[in-house]
């Protein structure tokens, strides 16, 4: 069990960011008040003890040193929502104990924390979320699969970000909505400020509402502010219109005009106009395709969303272009089984409670834990143009379920040596641009109401260009068996292999053992 002083080092880790996370925190539980909090919720403390047996502990080609890893985490859930306060709140504090080498004894933290508060009724709310989490520093290193790094394999850092989100909506008349946001975002990491940013944005909408009439328009602004902890800081600014006709009630089209200014491929802002044209078709309840296409200062962006559902299947494709500026990020991530699932129930559930009650339902009857991640991903700081292509299937059995995920992105530099975030180490110091392709296939089956037997397959290539080159491919395997010993209490058994071959190469084989408890 971890000792006092464990505990304290656990604590200290997670205090570099206690005083925006209990800020956030506080707006989402509503403290100034209380009676906000009447309504449905669940305090759920746990504790798991996981043991893994590995025969590559550093991840390594050469001298594979074996190892036996116990971490021991406490937990705690917070979720429901009173009459204006929604809240899902999930924390676990990891201490990791290696049996054949103390020094590598380590302390690590989960947190997923995020909720609404409704400070003025029907007028003013608060948005707020909190998370800490493991990401890989580079795409060419070898990936971490879980929410916590057994491994270290010194290709991860702890990344902390919080956002908190003040903003007013309402309507002016009865044909005119509106709604004005600031967001503040920071994003700090163990690596010190070298993936540190914060990001400043107001943001502003007016669009008349979807009425009786066929013709409809919408115009958004924002204005950003990202200051990185190491590199150039930059500004943009965006105003969007957008004329949409509707020609039936399941089908409509749009023209879109715009203006955007930023600094991100010079010293001084440069304007560009934006154009761009678009349609949306509901021919059911079930489907929906939206496509549109505009140019941008980056060139041409298409963005393409398809979504169908039946009895038993989910299907979802999705496509964008679009500049990204925050450090707490992934390119080339599939995303965790709770990602995959809500995002492909967005059109069926709209609520976000009500479909992230249904996804966890869906995940907990089948032994799949919702943070379990689908594929890795790497780092970024400054600012990116990614385009990315996904697609998922979910095959939605009585006893068994099947997801299929394939993902194709490719992350640019667009400071093009401007230096707006990129310090020595990272992939875009010698990089222009890294491509990422990845598919992974998960099965979950259920033997009874107690047992389930899950099973995947993944594979993630990496290939960098510019200046100099590199690539990696990782293939993994997993079967996990978990089955349920009490009415709070799980016990699983499990096995993985991992080969990577490329800039770093190695294999590692390993047998995992979990016992978690609910009080």
């Amino acid at each position: 069990m971890a000792t006092a002083t464990d505990m304290a080092m656990g604590t200290g880790m997670a205090a570099r960011c206690n005083v925006p996370v209990l800020l956030a925190l506080a707006a989402v539980l509503g403290v100034t008040a209380p009676p906000a909090l009447a309504g449905d919720w669940r305090i759920v403390p746990s504790l798991s003890v996981n043991e893994t047996a590995t025969d590559n502990v550093g991840l390594v080609k050469d001298h594979r040193r074996s190892d036996w890893i116990t971490d021991v985490s406490p937990g705690i859930n917070i979720s429901g929502s009173g009459d204006r306060v929604k809240l899902d709140f999930d924390y676990q504090w990891h201490g990791l104990f290696y049996a054949n080498d103390s020094s590598r004894n380590n302390r690590q933290n989960s947190l997923n924390a995020k909720g609404t508060l409704e400070a003025l009724e029907n007028w003013f709310f608060i948005d707020a979320s909190a998370a800490i989490l493991q990401q890989n520093l580079s795409a060419f290193n070898g990936s971490t699969y879980s929410s916590v790094d057994t491994n270290d394999s010194n290709n991860t850092t702890e990344t902390r970000s919080y956002q908190i989100s003040p903003y007013f909506t309402g309507m002016f008349g009865d044909s005119v909505e509106y709604m004005l946001r600031y967001s503040l975002s920071k994003t700090t990491s163990d690596e010190g400020n070298a993936y540190d940013d914060q990001t400043r944005q107001w943001s502003g909408r007016l669009a008349s509402v979807d009425g009786l009439s066929r013709l409809g328009w919408s115009i958004d602004a924002s204005s950003d502010k990202n200051d990185f902890g190491q590199g150039r800081n930059t500004n943009s600014d965006l105003v969007r219109g957008v004329l949409t006709y509707r020609v039936d009630p399941q089908f409509r089209v749009s023209l879109i005009a715009g203006r955007e200014s930023n600094d991100y491929t010079s010293e001084h802002k440069k304007s560009h106009t934006i154009t761009g044209a678009g349609f949306e078709w509901t021919p059911t309840e079930r489907t929906l395709l939206a496509a549109s296409h505009e140019e941008r200062f980056f060139g041409g962006s298409n963005s393409v969303t398809f979504t169908h559902r039946t009895a038993g299947t989910a299907w979802k494709y999705n496509q964008t272009k679009e500049t990204q500026t925050s450090t707490n990020q992934s390119s080339g991530v599939v995303g965790t089984y709770f990602g995959l699932l809500d995002n492909m129930f967005s059109s069926a559930i709209p609520d976000p409670a009500a479909r992230a009650a249904y996804v966890n339902a869906m995940l907990a009857s089948s032994g799949i834990s919702p943070n379990a991640t689908l594929q890795g991903g790497f780092l970024t700081t400054g600012v990116t143009l990614r385009e990315s292509k996904e697609l998922s299937l979910a095959l939605i059995g009585a006893r068994n379920t099947v997801t299929f995920a394939a993902t194709r992105s490719e992350t640019q530099d667009v400071s093009r040596g401007m230096g707006s975030g990129w310090f020595s180490g990272t992939d875009f110091s010698n990089l222009e641009s890294v491509r990422q392709t990845g598919a992974s296939v998960n099965w979950s089956h259920q033997f009874s109401g107690l047992s389930t037997l899950t099973g995947s397959a993944s594979r993630l290539k990496s290939k960098g260009s510019g200046s100099s080159s590199a690539h990696t491919d990782e293939t993994m395997f997993t079967l996990n068996f978990l089955t349920q010993l009490g009415p709070k209490t799980n016990a699983g058994l499990g096995a993985r292999r991992v080969e990577v071959d490329g800039a770093t190469s190695y294999t590692e084989n390993a047998v995992t053992g979990t016992l978690s408890h609910r009080f």
